[in-house]
């Protein structure tokens, strides 16, 4: 299975070294050429230099996400509090460096792509505000690709729009219109969307994306003319103890071009335990005959629990491949990054939702929901949520890949 197709990009060296003395033993991770303050205040005082985030607060807690609305309406990162942990993971070096064909190793908890992508081996220009939205059929080339624009906000809700045009490698042009709508989820209706109570101690903060693509040509897609997908993919830092958890349909598995260690992967009584500890880079996907449409991930250390919700289509639809050279049909990718990525250098887990393939007539639209819920609070309170979703307490869950 092919691993995520990055933007090539060059990483300046790590930090040099100080006059203290040398550790005996060299981290497993590298370092990133900027510290990361692990906090959501200085995260935006970071991001101010570089861009003009957002933020969206709740009236019912003091939960809060950071959205910037020129990188496509990224949701960059949340946080439960406004000095609390700051719970995306963002590429501090490339966001400093500010390159162009860098854009989507920026890092970030919802954004949004079309696929599948390009082949790495390819010469083709990528927008820095387009965040490789690439249509599907051969090696494609960006016509036209526009920022979305901000075109209305309120409280705890905003919507971006914009126009892109894909061309296809057999010259047809796809016509897109493009709504993302990113609304703040309030901490007292978070339960009804994790069918499971939350504890009064323990903290919260959730949002979603609504994402809807329509063919605004004049011709249908499919996949001799060309199509697309939506795809959501957010970025979560991690630590050596870390582990995704996915749950599976009876008899479902998990795909992966290169097959994990054992100590990295589980699959038990229809659920897939992935270390997730940015370690090693190893990746697994889920297809819809296998998939539910949520999986979560947990930091005993940090004592947060991160739920991922999709839309996943009932009956079978026709999904494309993560790249132009594959036919995989994953509804859910999960990557963990190694210290070989030069791409992204940090200790990550990324995850990304697709959508069916855009087969649209005129005017067709389609529409992909993308949610994200942190949990943070005690082993105990945390266990009465992961028993509910994942049958597993946290005691169980932390033994699966010791």
């Amino acid at each position: 299975m092919n691993k995520f197709t990055l933007a090539a990009c060059s990483i300046a060296l790590f930090c040099a070294c100080n006059n203290s003395p040398k550790p005996e033993k060299a981290p497993e991770q590298p370092t990133e050429t900027i510290s990361r303050p692990d906090n959501f205040a200085e995260d935006l005082t970071f991001l101010r230099e570089f861009a003009k985030p957002a933020v969206l607060k709740d009236s019912t807690s003091k939960s809060a996400i950071a959205i910037i609305p020129e990188w496509q309406g990224r949701v960059i990162t949340s946080s439960v509090e406004e000095n609390g942990r700051s719970f995306g993971w963002l590429n501090y070096a490339t966001i400093e460096n500010g390159k162009i064909d860098e854009f989507s190793t920026y890092g970030g908890e919802d954004r949004f792509l079309t696929g599948p992508e390009i082949a790495p081996a390819t010469d083709t220009a990528i927008s820095p505000n387009s965040d490789s939205l690439i249509q599907h059929t051969a090696l494609p080339a960006i016509t036209a690709v526009k920022p979305l624009q901000q075109v209305t906000s309120a409280k705890g809700v905003t919507v971006f729009e914009g126009p892109i045009d894909l061309q296809s490698k057999s010259g047809h042009t796809l016509h897109n219109s493009i709504t993302r709508t990113i609304s703040l989820l309030s901490r007292r209706d978070l339960h009804n969307y994790l069918g499971a109570d939350i504890h009064r101690s323990m903290r919260a903060v959730g949002f979603h994306s609504d994402n809807i693509l329509i063919n605004t040509g004049d011709h249908h897609w499919d996949t001799a003319y060309g199509t697309t997908s939506i795809r959501i993919r957010g970025s979560f830092p991690v630590t050596q103890s870390s582990i995704a958890i996915i749950p599976l349909r009876p008899g479902g598995t998990v795909e992966s071009s290169a097959a994990p260690p054992k100590e990295r992967l589980l699959i038990k009584n229809n659920m897939a335990f992935f270390r997730a500890d940015g370690n090693l880079t190893a990746e697994i996907g889920v297809k819809q005959f296998s998939a539910l449409n949520f999986m979560g991930l947990y930091d005993p250390e940090r004592e947060v629990l991160t739920i991922v919700q999709f839309t996943l289509p009932r009956n079978p639809q026709f999904y494309l491949g993560e790249t132009m050279e594959d036919n995989r049909a994953e509804v859910l990718t999960i990557r963990n990054n190694g210290p070989e990525n030069p791409y992204a250098r940090g200790r990550f887990l990324e995850v990304q939702s697709a959508s069916p393939a855009a087969l649209l007539k005129p005017n067709g639209r389609l529409q992909h929901f993308h949610r994200t819920i942190h949990l943070q609070g005690s082993e105990k309170h945390l266990s009465e949520i992961t028993k509910k979703l994942f049958g597993v307490t946290v005691k169980e869950l932390k033994a699966t890949l010791p």
